[in-house]
């Protein structure tokens, strides 16, 4: 049985090669200084390649027991060395250069055993290398030592603090070591203990080699699991080690995706070198870094299919650190989704939104080209109805009766079209949402007596027996205009669709407390079950024989179905069918009662006054002479309007341009200017300005007339100073009004 004196390092043979795992430096320097001192003393040399903090402390040690043992000098006899000086000089790219460890440690050992006395030499700089994380290089290390002693008879003392190896996967590499020498000394305590302590030590590293054990087999048959898992993954996994990140294992599927088979063992660089500065090698280094998962999206890449065609696929990366038991990062797991279909059918979506916002802008863009064009339209329409009217008035004022019966057809025909230029441009207003109602309290007998009237001509002109019932009592709010519109659009409607002579019922009766109900009737045609649902859609006609006999653009059931829903109301049409009739109704709320009785209602304008028979100037019997200048390119409209305002007794001057309207007015210096809008070189609008900045004409009232009537039309002509807006065909009554109100003596501003 050894003793603890056999296990000392003082009692290595000459040419042992031994190691020593001490837990505290505080008895190296007495270990390794009785290993040295026993050569010396015996008329040897010692050689000793420690780092420097242990090279001080064996210096005072061996100078504290030389002079007891001998009488020659310590360098005579020792070499002590710098271990990581001694270490640059053979250590190339981190690996021990068997050449130069030859020609430096080698010659060093090769000079002190020449005399042929014993030789001990203590060695750390594998401790060193292991602390410097090259496990391996110190085990190379140990096997040139190995290699030294086979030329050379010394004792070698190599010696390792305990904390080099702290890991379970570093029990390896310990292994290794351990083997590479002869005999491996326990540590100071274990050799000073006593056999009962010393078992127990024995039995307690026993242990824990068996739990370091179990703990790696534990580790493998997890790693082996885990590689199991990503080889059958069903999407495309592979794992990658280290600062190179190297390929261990790649799928099937990753295969697949990056089209190579040759991916084990190499360095992902090294693969695919044009990746240096993409996203994948990006992302491998902030997972080895910060050891934080990443996810790269939509990685494309370009693949062989089943057929044989290249197309595109797309991935969605992540890459999630892979830890050892220390919690140190080793590498990488990298899986990758295939989104390629998602992806594909997004980005027909996005196109498909993309051709859709296309298509809408050019819908928008020929929808402005339309509104522009129907205002256009209305303009030139009203242009030449302008003179027909002002022409059938003066043919009414010098009482012909012999042209009476022509004047009403052209009159009958002139308000038809001006009802279908009127329908045309609101149908447009509404698509446009430009419609603003002018509310008020409106009295339903008004409303219904104006739409009577507007519609006189066509039910006298068929002969059709039209039968009037409205409650007295019934009150709405909303624009009256409109409500007669309405009203008039729906006798219109039965007008034309019943026989001559048949009969046509208005009625306006209260449904409840908080709605009424306006109701027409008629004998006529009927409507088909199969046309009914679409009678208040825009454009939209019933059959039509070749003649059109019923005429229309079918848009005045259209108009009333929108102008209802401005009210917040609504219309129904119902029919038996063919040759049954038709019969269509319009729910409107009633108005407030505080409105009809209270104070708030004497705020409210009441409409529905009836219009002058002629103009206020004329009414109470005195004629008053106006100066009126009349500007137009229609050269017709402007000599007609001008002789019908010289048959009512006022001076009117003509011009049929700007520059002959300014010229004119400097002249004339006229108490009332009606401006054309639409003219050449200089439209109204500059010329109103012109008017009013000219110091050389007098102030006079400013009529724009124009066949353009929507809101913006009126508040450009208000900003450009006019008094009034008139759209044509302009009724003349109201252009007297106008002027009737201007004081002869000075103009009205």
């Amino acid at each position: 049985m050894l003793t603890s004196n056999d296990l000392s390092p003082g009692v290595a043979h000459d040419c042992d090669h031994f190691v020593q795992f001490y837990e505290s430096d505080a008895g190296l320097a007495d270990e390794v200084g009785t290993f040295l001192l026993r050569a010396l003393s015996t008329g040897g040399s010692a050689i000793a390649i420690a780092t420097a903090q242990h090279l001080a402390a064996l210096t005072s040690w061996l100078d504290a027991r030389r002079v007891q043992q001998t009488q020659r000098r310590l360098g005579d006899a020792v070499t002590l060395l710098d271990a990581q000086a001694t270490l640059d000089g053979f250590m190339v790219d981190g690996w021990p250069d068997e050449a130069l460890f030859a020609a430096t440690v080698g010659a060093v050992v090769a000079n002190a055993a020449q005399a042929g006395q014993p030789l001990h030499a203590f060695g750390e700089m594998v401790a060193v290398l292991c602390d410097q994380g090259l496990g391996e290089a110190a085990l190379r290390l140990e096997q040139l030592w190995n290699r030294l002693g086979e030329r050379y008879r010394f004792a070698l003392f190599c010696a390792y603090p305990g904390s080099a190896f702290p890991r379970a996967e570093d029990t390896q590499l310990f292994r290794h070591i351990c083997h590479a020498h002869q005999r491996v000394l326990p540590s100071v305590a274990l050799r000073d203990a006593d056999n009962q302590e010393l078992h127990l030590r024995l039995a307690l590293a026993e242990q824990r080699a068996r739990s370091l054990e179990d703990e790696m087999a534990r580790r493998k048959t997890a790693e082996q699991q885990r590689d199991a898992m990503l080889m059958t993954s069903p999407v495309a996994s592979a794992l990658l080690l280290g600062e190179d990140h190297r390929f261990q294992l790649a799928n099937p599927r990753y295969l697949d995706m990056t089209g190579r088979d040759d991916l084990i063992g190499r360095p992902y660089l090294d693969v695919f070198p044009d990746e240096r500065d993409g996203p994948i090698a990006a992302a491998l280094g902030q997972v080895l870094t910060h050891g934080l998962p990443v996810v790269h999206e939509e990685y494309r890449t370009m693949a062989r299919d089943i057929d044989g065609t290249i197309s595109m696929r797309v991935h969605t990366l992540h890459f999630e650190p892979l830890r050892a038991s220390s919690g140190r990062i080793e590498g990488a797991i990298v899986s990758a989704v295939e989104v390629t279909g998602y992806v594909r059918a997004r980005e027909t979506l996005e196109k498909s939104r993309a051709d859709r916002e296309v298509l809408l802008a050019e819908l928008e863009k020929a929808n402005r080209a339309k509104d522009e064009f129907l205002a256009m339209l209305g303009h030139e329409l009203r242009n030449p109805l302008a003179p027909i009217v002002t022409a059938l008035e003066l043919m009414g004022l010098r009482d012909s009766s012999s042209t009476m019966r022509e004047r009403a057809i052209i009159q009958r025909h002139v308000d038809h079209l001006v009802r279908l230029v009127d329908d045309l441009l609101d149908v447009s207003r509404i698509t446009r949402g430009n419609v603003d109602l002018d509310r008020r309290l409106v009295d339903l007998r008004e409303v219904v007596t104006k739409a009577v009237e507007m519609t006189s001509g066509l039910m006298g002109q068929r002969r059709h027996r039209l039968t009037v019932a409205i409650d007295p009592t019934l009150t709405c709010v909303g624009d009256p205009m409109r409500l007669a519109q309405v009203v008039a659009n729906l006798l219109v409607n039965a007008g034309k669709y019943t026989e001559a002579g048949g009969q046509i019922t208005v009625s306006a009766t209260s449904i409840d407390a908080a709605n009424l109900r306006i109701r027409v009737c008629d004998s006529g045609v009927g409507i088909p079950p199969d046309v009914l649902p679409h009678v208040f859609d825009t454009f939209y006609q019933g059959q039509q024989t070749i003649d059109r006999a019923e005429g229309g653009l079918g848009i005045g059931l259209a108009l009333v179905k929108n102008f209802m829903k401005l009210h917040g109301g609504h219309v129904e049409a119902a029919s038996d069918g063919p040759g049954c009739g038709s019969q269509f109704t319009i729910v409107l709320p009633r108005a407030p009662l505080d409105l009809v009785t209270g104070e708030a209602a004497a705020a409210v304008p009441i409409s529905g006054a009836p219009p002058a028979a002629m103009p206020s100037g004329q009414r109470d019997g005195r004629q008053q002479q106006h100066r009126i200048l009349l500007v137009d390119d229609n050269v017709d409209a402007a000599d007609a309007l001008a002789e019908l305002l010289r048959t009512y007794g006022h001076l009117v001057r003509t011009a049929y341009d700007p520059v002959a309207a300014l010229t004119e007015a400097h002249v004339f210096r006229p108490d009332v200017a009606v401006l054309d809008i639409g003219l050449p070189l200089m439209d109204g609008y500059e010329l109103a300005r012109q008017l009013r900045a000219d110091p050389g004409s007098s102030p006079c009232v400013l009529v724009a007339l124009t066949g353009y009537g929507q809101k913006t039309d009126h508040e450009r002509s208000h900003a450009a100073g006019f008094d009034h807006h008139f759209v044509k065909p302009l009724r003349p009554a109201d252009l007297l009004d106008v002027i009737s109100g201007v004081p002869v003596e000075g103009p009205k501003l």
